[in-house]
């Protein structure tokens, strides 16, 4: 099968032209991959501590859509399944645990489901653990355009909050569209936060899709426009220390995070994909679509270009032939 890699020996995503087919093990199904969506995380990981060895020489890629070769469980040979891809997503085929995937429903294009389990589920689960499980929250949505933020600004909305997002002046009309009661252009000369629109005290829960090593980091600012107690959820940071807490934090039976902080990886599992695709089915999560793309050496390279420079509006996928 064809393959965009992780190089063995580089972690460089390189074209593999021929890579045998995985083969699934216990509790797991093997598809044939319909679409993949991708992620900042996909060129990231490489340098996540913990992280770099494990992915060596592996497909690049989690998200995807696929139809089921190989079933086990209640997922049988022919279904349309969606979520996370053990062994890379950016593949003819891959496999899947059977409590990371769920059935793609009826109506609902797979382009569309490839899409969800990363960028929406980690929103879903940030807002959830930041405390937006009861309406009347007050939430922030640093980076309101992109792939992740679009979907929290949308899911915010879905739990009853009051959406305060910042992206910029050419998006904000698209933010507005999302549902977004608040938006703030970042490219606005002077701007910062708190400000008149966002001030000090009034946020429940900061959910930061933007700040990286090579980004701008919000959070000496941001977090000044929380409510004393609120937290501030983050997908990245620009700290390892924040990482090495993180991850040590997800093995140990207590939290090593700051107070007030905690970063956010996606935790895939069937329930929770269900509920995106039911929002999904019931039109309150739409996913926009940067670019839809043909799976191939010159389109995976051109994906992650786009990708990198922050500048795609909405989710991109690569898509496999029939």
């Amino acid at each position: 099968m064809q393959a965009y890699i992780y190089h063995p020996q580089t972690n460089e995503m390189t074209w593999a032209g021929e890579q045998p087919k995985p083969k699934p093990g216990k509790s797991q199904v093997q598809v044939k991959v319909i679409a993949a969506s991708i992620n900042p995380v996909d060129y990231k990981l490489p340098h996540v501590p913990f992280m770099s060895r494990q992915i060596k020489g592996r497909p690049v890629g989690i998200d995807f859509a696929g139809k089921v070769t190989i079933g086990s469980g209640q997922f049988k040979e022919g279904d349309v399944v969606f979520g996370k891809a053990v062994q890379g997503s950016l593949a003819q085929y891959s496999v899947a645990n059977v409590a990371e995937i769920a059935h793609v429903p009826e109506g609902v294009d797979p382009k569309v489901a490839a899409s969800l389990p990363v960028a929406s589920l980690v929103s879903l689960q940030a807002l959830r653990h930041g405390g937006v499980t009861e309406a009347g929250k007050n939430v922030l949505v640093i980076g309101g355009s992109g792939g992740t933020g679009s979907s929290g600004v949308q899911i915010a909305k879905s739990l009853g909050a009051k959406v305060y997002a910042v992206c910029s002046g050419k998006n904000s009309d698209f933010v507005k569209s999302l549902g977004a009661d608040v938006v703030m252009d970042y490219t606005k000369e002077g701007f910062k936060l708190p400000n008149e629109d966002c001030p000090a005290g009034t946020i429940d829960v900061v959910y930061d899709t933007v700040t990286s090593p090579e980004d701008f980091n919000y959070e000496p600012t941001a977090r000044q426009t929380l409510k004393k107690g609120g937290m501030y959820m983050a997908i990245n940071s620009p700290s390892r220390m924040d990482w090495v807490r993180f991850f040590l934090s997800r093995s140990l039976p207590f939290n090593l995070q700051r107070s007030g902080y905690s970063m956010c990886l996606s935790d895939f599992n069937t329930k929770d994909l269900d509920f995106l695709a039911n929002l999904v089915g019931e039109k309150k999560l739409e996913i926009q679509f940067a670019e839809v793309l043909s799976f191939n050496e010159e389109n995976c390279k051109k994906a992650y270009e786009l990708q990198k420079s922050r500048r795609a509006k909405g989710k991109i996928i690569l898509e496999m032939a029939e």
